[in-house]
């Protein structure tokens, strides 16, 4: 009995044994199935497999007709009902085959499955190449760095503006980090122009996952340049592929710091590391709370440049986010968050500066006649109005859900340049233009000023009768313009990034199909009211703007565009 038991326990071994390598050897001879187009880049994309079927997902700047093909162990392919033989590494025509489920077949004739070829949008491509296993680190923890790899981009007419060395690659965003379809940024080794954007090495990608649009961020990104809010972000939707394999249509945008060609004030964090010796360690952050602050952040040991009055980059920010431990700055006695975006290590003595600058702020604009008590400093003395009428109008023409908080961003260049605090840019619209449950859904009637609380200073300035005036000229002179070329009923000025609303949805149509080809709706996470799909989407979307101008033609002017003079183009 005894003996029987043992050869039973040796046969189980032996079983599990060859069942293990069997699947070791399952996995070693997975298929792939690759594409390229050498005519316009050297760059190769790998389908989907899906069950029996593939999908090859293509930039729209490739040419069909001179594709190359490769079925991994197969020296030929043959695709189609007339079985089109394409050896690998040769061109093929494969034009014809777009869009239809086509019959794969290896060299030896044995089916291979079906493949379904999708073909993008004419809008650039962007080809990003890291280690697999950083990867995977990347996607699975927000801010985790893979600090090797490969960018290549091509325009949208295939021409490659920019082909080098990756230097990192990580996940960002709040919220959006914890959706399938990861946010990013990327920095170049080099700068480079992308799209005709200012040169530079750190991009990011917005991944849209809650708006089935796709059009919200890079409508209010480009109407906010359209009507002159200084620094505005430039964007421009992207197909992206990494290590080969397609993830979908992104919104490649200008990352917000401080630089020549985005947000370009004095560059305090380079003054700030020259004191302190390249800033190596910026020790503990101190997290004591000081008089007249609910909350107040800084780095002690970090020592002083001279002037520490700018430039600063910050944010409005959210209470929960503050609790966050890199989180740096204050929060005042009426519940206003500001987190210090940069410098990246801001001293005691930076962060108090700020804040008892905008605690005078705070007190001038609680004031019935805007005149700061303790100083006799009218509102007007510490803010940039016209900037703030401009940022007002932006986040109540689309109902931003972030209006009063989260991604506000503000800046201030040194006293020695300028001494006013400045709204924008402007940043985070997915959750806009009614795409939200509990705020803002409605196309009619005010929206921020509606919102009467103490930290809300977009409520606090609309109290004053000269703020009032303000918005309601830059909505006749500028504002309104650019939204009748959103709207289609003009043309865009000459050299304007707007484009009518029909030309933002067509033009994307089918990287978006190929988008949620990939992705489908999130019906979990996103609003079923504003688009079960993207044509659904897109026009919830235009009939919202739509509807929404025309009330805010009532708000703040006219509606007339016969004669409204051309929007001012941004230096």
């Amino acid at each position: 009995m005894r003996k029987a038991g043992t050869e039973r326990l040796v046969r189980i071994a032996v079983t599990a044994v060859l069942f293990g390598l069997l699947l070791c050897g399952s996995a070693a001879a997975e298929r792939t199935l690759t594409a390229g187009c050498p005519s316009v880049c050297n760059e190769t994309v790998t389908a989907r497999k899906e069950g029996n079927n593939w999908v090859l997902s293509l930039p729209g700047c490739w040419d069909l007709s001179k594709l190359t093909l490769e079925l991994s162990g197969s020296a030929t392919v043959r695709i189609g009902r007339e079985e089109l033989e394409v050896a690998a590494g040769q061109t093929a025509d494969l034009s014809a085959m777009a869009g239809e489920r086509q019959k794969l077949l290896s060299e030896k004739g044995k089916p291979a499955g079906y493949v379904k070829i999708l073909q993008g949008s004419e809008i650039p491509a962007l080809f990003l190449t890291v280690d697999g296993n950083e990867l995977k680190k990347v996607n699975q923890k927000k801010g985790y760095p893979a600090e090797t790899g490969r960018a290549v981009f091509c325009e949208a007419d295939g021409r490659v503006s920019c082909d080098g060395e990756l230097s990192q690659l990580k996940a960002r965003g709040n919220t959006t980090f914890n959706y399938p379809k990861k946010p990013y940024q990327f920095k170049l080794k080099e700068k480079a122009s992308l799209c005709g954007m200012s040169s530079a090495k750190t991009w990011v990608l917005l991944a849209n996952w809650l708006d089935v649009s796709l059009l919200r961020n890079q409508i209010v990104l480009d109407i906010s340049r359209a009507v002159g809010l200084r620094y505005a972000v430039g964007c421009e939707q992207t197909d992206v592929w990494i290590n080969g394999s397609y993830q979908g249509l992104y919104l490649l945008t200008e990352k917000i710091q401080i630089s020549r060609g985005r947000v370009d004030i004095t560059d305090l964090e380079k003054a700030t590391e020259e004191a302190n010796d390249g800033l190596p360690d910026p020790g503990e952050m101190d997290k004591k709370r000081r008089e007249g602050y609910k909350m107040f952040r800084s780095y002690p040991s970090v020592q002083d440049p001279e002037d520490i009055t700018g430039g600063y980059i910050m944010n409005i920010e959210k209470n929960y986010r503050m609790l966050r431990d890199d989180a740096v700055g204050f929060r005042t006695e009426n519940m206003l968050n500001i987190r210090i975006r940069e410098p990246d290590y801001p001293s005691t003595a930076q962060v108090a500066y700020l804040g008892g600058l905008i605690r005078e702020t705070e007190h001038a604009l609680l004031a019935e006649d805007g005149i700061a008590p303790e100083t006799g400093k009218a509102y007007d003395e510490y803010l940039d109005v016209d900037s703030f009428a401009r940022k007002f109008l932006i986040e109540d023409w689309c109902k931003n859900y972030d209006a009063m908080c989260g991604s506000q961003y503000l800046y201030k260049d040194s006293d020695r340049v300028d001494p006013l605090i400045y709204a924008g840019p402007a940043w985070d619209y997915d959750l806009s233009f009614g795409n939200m449950w509990d705020k803002g859904y409605l196309t009619t009637a005010s929206y921020l000023a509606n919102f009467q609380q103490d930290n809300n200073i977009y409520w606090l300035l609309y109290r004053q009768d000269g703020f009032r005036e303000r918005l309601s000229q830059v909505w006749r002179e500028s504002f309104r313009h650019a939204a009748a070329v959103v709207l289609g009923e003009i043309p865009a000025p000459q050299g304007s990034v707007l484009r009518s609303f029909d030309e933002y949805r067509d033009r994307i149509e089918a990287s978006a199909r190929m988008n949620f080809s990939k992705w489908e709706v999130d019906r979990a996470h996103t609003l079923k009211y504003a688009g079960r799909d993207f044509r659904s989407a897109a026009a919830f979307l235009k009939n919202w703007i739509t509807e929404h101008t025309r009330a805010m033609d009532e708000l703040y002017g006219s509606g007339d565009t016969e004669e409204r003079p051309e929007a001012k183009k941004q230096d």
